[in-house]
């Protein structure tokens, strides 16, 4: 019995001793990268597995017993820049020796500047989202013109009738991020507003699902873009695009297209103590679209009233010579007085003249989804409306560390958007009824009866103008500010707020030609304020990442809709929306508001070396568009009306949504990446039939929005690589 003991143990131990043998070790040293000194404490972890260890006092690490394979380290240590190095490749029996790994003091802290040696890895293994950042490399070597190019060409984001739509969503249910602070229009309808050319952008993520707490506004997804900040040298860099080469000018295969832009960097003079840098980008793009190929000419110059008023005597419409028209620019400053100090100050814009229906998908008659041309106009397309559309942005930004765990950022921004839709300049007390004139000789039918009819021309107006004309302006002012605070390196807690403050003008007016001023109109000047607050924890334990965070929104409608809610001359407020409103609203030193509460839950957990099994639940809200609930509340358009109508006491639409999903990392190349996810809408805005009187007299074709009773439900997706199949069932 003894030998069989003892032969046993023997066999336990050399089955060890080869297991053992079968795995392989890494090790390596770090040290700062100023003093070459060993860093003590530092924490070495292997992404996606239960490996780890940390530096001895002289810096040194090693860690044992590791699969073969091919892995990505992570490197980190409060203080400074965290370091990823991919593609570390573990023999059986063998020792991968790292040597001398070098890490430079931030400003910052862990999760704001990351130093990768060697390749990108192709995704975080420990991610609770489905999130794609974009770097600026692969940017640079995309076909693509603008922020908007560049997100739809991403997994689960379809571009459609001009718009973004990210998983089944309406092109306005994302949230657009620069630098942190939103600048989207929210009056356009679009779900973009500035724009920035791809050689200014550093970095893009788009966040399709199990977003934190610090992102509001947005029932889809996520789109944020880290402009370029200036370095130690001097760096210039001019590129001109063009799809003619002069012998096929006049072809309906190229859209005669010509972009130029500049990028401009470096070092300013040191005439403030530390470190002052700049970026300056700009862009200026052309293009006939593919109106030739539909005309069989070039279409001819564009006059736009917008840059009229805003550039006076120096606009001329020899700088919107084609029928789209864009120019774009960024200038940054960069200024560090000391290392855990950082102040910017970024002044950006974009503004582009073109006659693209898709450009403005707010009206007050109901549009038709198309590709944007003035199909009817084909043949007058200088009567047809031209779009103007001007972004601006000044935006501060402060980062400052406090100590070797804690830092806060805090941002402040002016936005300013205006756009306008005019007959190439046209005033709208000028606009014409559009005509199609009749083919001669004319055809008449019905010619046996009291009423002849004369049959009508071929399809295209030969006479007057469009049906609309619009004007919009937005001035959002926001201030923005997160702590972030680390109980340990593997516990990362933020907090932070959000307050903006907006001006919105409105005027829209349907059948211009018809006096006073046209057949319908609205027009309102409102100025709503929003905001929120928010907590969320980030907790790492052996490769298993929690992340949980609360959200609060808050919404005041503005002065204007109170008003208009107390005011019985606006007939398109029942008596019961008014006793709606002040029910379910709050009050606040004279003014009603609402909030929202949202929990948000993401979990990750590593299956094995290259798996990992992710899942997301939360509560995300976005508030109704401007015109669901301003328009038709000014007493004097009130009275014009005979289409939609708003609703004051819409809630925010909120979508309940899970995700599962699977990734697997099957080559240095190659990710498999599955996600299932399941949404219920709702308060999903509809219409409905009202009864309005004036005079005495009923009008059954006003409508005005509501919220839908049920909710919306969005089946499970499948995506593999960039296949989606989506499924909606309502």
């Amino acid at each position: 019995m003894k030998k069989i003991l003892k032969l046993t143990a023997l066999l336990i131990l050399s089955l060890s001793f080869i297991h053992a043998q079968d795995r392989g070790r890494i090790v390596g040293v770090i040290v700062d990268a100023k003093t070459g000194e060993g860093l003590p404490g530092v924490n070495v972890v292997v992404k996606g597995t239960y490996y780890g260890a940390a530096t001895g006092f002289d810096g040194r690490f090693e860690i044992k017993n590791v699969n073969p394979g091919t892995y990505t380290l992570e490197i980190s240590i409060i203080g400074y820049k965290k370091v990823t190095i991919t593609g570390v490749k573990v023999t059986a029996g063998g020792v991968t020796d790292l040597k001398t790994i070098k890490m430079e003091e931030t400003v910052l802290t862990l999760e704001q500047e990351v130093v990768v040696i060697g390749e990108r890895p192709l995704f975080n293994i420990e991610e609770t989202q489905s999130r794609r950042t974009i770097s600026a490399e692969e940017i640079q070597i995309a076909p693509v013109q603008n922020v908007k190019d560049i997100v739809t060409l991403q997994v689960g984001v379809v571009y459609s009738d001009e718009g973004v739509h990210i998983r089944g969503g309406r092109a306005y249910e994302s949230a657009y991020l620069v630098d942190g602070v939103s600048v989207q229009d929210p009056l356009a309808g679009t779900g973009f507003g500035l724009q920035l050319s791809p050689d200014a952008i550093e970095e893009i993520e788009v966040i399709t699902g199990g977003f934190n707490a610090e992102y509001g506004q947005a029932t889809s997804g996520v789109v944020r873009v880290r402009t370029k900040e200036g370095g130690d040298k001097f760096q210039g860099r001019f590129t001109y695009k063009f799809d003619h080469f002069g012998l096929n000018s006049n072809s309906p295969s190229n859209f005669n297209t010509d972009i130029f832009e500049f990028n401009l960097s470096g070092p300013l003079l040191n005439f403030l103590p530390g470190k002052l840098t700049f970026f300056a980008n700009g862009s200026v793009g052309f293009s006939d679209g593919y109106t030739y190929g539909r005309t069989g000419k070039r279409p001819g110059r564009l006059y736009s009233s917008l840059f009229s008023e805003f550039f006076g005597n120096r606009y001329s419409p020899r700088y919107t010579p084609r029928a789209e028209n864009t120019y774009m620019g960024l200038l940054k400053l960069t200024w560090k007085p000391a290392t855990t100090f950082k102040l910017n100050y970024s002044f950006s814009f974009s503004a582009s003249v073109n006659q693209n229906t898709r450009s403005l998908q707010i009206t007050l008659e109901y549009v038709e989804p198309g590709p944007g041309y003035q199909y009817e106009f084909q043949n007058i397309l200088w009567n047809a409306n031209v779009y103007s559309h001007i972004n601006l942005n000044h935006q501060i930004g402060i980062t400052h560390t406090l100590s070797e765990k804690t830092f806060y950022e805090l941002n402040l921004s002016r936005y300013f958007t205006r756009l306008r839709s005019d007959a190439n300049g046209l005033d709208w007390k000028s606009y014409k009824e559009p005509r199609d004139v009749p083919q001669l000789p004319p055809y008449y039918y019905n010619t046996g009866s009291d009423t002849i009819r004369l049959i009508p021309g071929d399809g295209f107006y030969d006479t007057g103008n469009p049906f609309t004309w619009h004007d919009h302006s937005v001035v959002e002012y926001t201030i923005k500010g997160d702590l972030t605070h680390f109980f340990s390196e593997r516990n990362k807690f933020k907090t932070g707020f959000e307050m903006s403050f907006q001006r919105l003008r409105f005027v829209d007016i349907y059948q211009p030609w018809v006096p006073p001023m046209g057949l319908n109109n609205d027009l309102y000047e409102v100025s709503p304020a929003f905001g929120a607050f928010y907590v969320q924890d980030n907790i790492t334990y052996s490769g298993m990442i929690l992340n949980f965070g609360l959200r609060f929104d808050y919404w005041f409608p503005g002065k204007f809709v109170d008003d208009a809610v107390r005011n019985p001359e606006v007939i398109t407020i029942s008596d019961e929306a008014r006793e709606r409103y002040f029910r379910e609203t709050y009050n606040f030193f004279g003014r009603r508001w609402k909030g929202r509460l949202s929990p948000r839950l993401g979990v990750s957990h590593p299956i094995s070396d290259n798996q990992t099994l992710f899942f997301s639940y939360g509560h995300f809200s976005k508030r109704p568009r401007p015109q669901f609930v301003y328009a038709k509340l000014n007493p004097v358009t009130a009275r014009s009306t005979f289409q939609k109508f708003g609703n004051p006491n819409l809630n925010p639409e909120t979508t309940v949504a899970y995700e599962l999903g699977l990734r697997n990392q099957l080559s240095e190349n190659d990710v498999l990446t599955i996600t299932a996810y399941y949404k219920d809408i709702f308060d999903y805005v509809t219409t409905k039939q009202a009864r309005i009187t004036i005079a005495g007299q009923l009008l059954p074709v006003a409508i005005e929005y509501e919220p839908l009773s049920v909710a919306l439900n969005h089946r499970p997706i499948l995506f593999l690589y960039s296949i989606s199949i989506p499924r909606l069932l309502a």
